[in-house]
């Protein structure tokens, strides 16, 4: 017994966030499932997600009970504002630019037993596979992020407006990324 707390412990401390994870491989559709993610491709770079910093997202999100796909683009917000569902908030810590995750997400830290729309019913379990394209640093940065994310015809609409003045920056910051 001695031994087994002793690995709970050692567990615990290595994990950089304390999430209260499920196991990805064992995740069962009940309701009180964790939320449990994998990761698929570990970034490379030091820009690592956490509360306060502004992602860039592209994902896809699938129903677990039927894996239909229900969503896909990509997306930019500041982690620590509940701009998105639970399940992304705690999911997302800790990736670094460049990684992929695969996240799975019970209910109650996605859309809950309101579902969304047509798209997705009550109480559905979600799974999404999500890649951090980017962290931007700073204001400028992070216009230039929520533009690029944004869909082409209203992208088409803010940059024409501001295009004059964010011209040069917005085309340093695209050319090094």
């Amino acid at each position: 017994h001695h031994q087994h707390h002793h690995h709970q412990a050692a567990r615990t401390t290595k994990s950089t966030v304390s999430l209260n994870l499920g196991s990805f491989d064992d995740y069962l559709q009940t309701e009180d499932q964790d939320l449990a993610y994998e990761d698929t491709i570990i970034g490379t770079s030091t820009d690592t997600a956490m509360e306060g910093k502004f992602l860039t997202m592209a994902y896809n999100g699938r129903l677990m009970s039927n894996n239909k796909q229900f969503d896909e683009g990509s997306i930019s917000f500041r982690l620590g504002e509940n701009k998105v569902i639970q399940g992304w908030e705690r999911g997302l810590v800790g990736m670094k630019v460049g990684g992929k995750r695969t996240l799975k997400i019970p209910p109650r830290l996605a859309y809950g037993d309101r579902g969304a729309g047509d798209v997705i019913p009550p109480n559905a379990h979600l799974a999404f596979d999500v890649e951090l394209k980017g962290i931007a640093n700073g204001a400028v940065e992070e216009k230039a992020a929520e533009l690029t994310s944004m869909s082409p015809v209203k992208q088409l609409g803010v940059v024409f407006v501001i295009v004059s003045v964010i011209y040069d920056v917005l085309h340093f910051v695209l050319h090094i990324i």
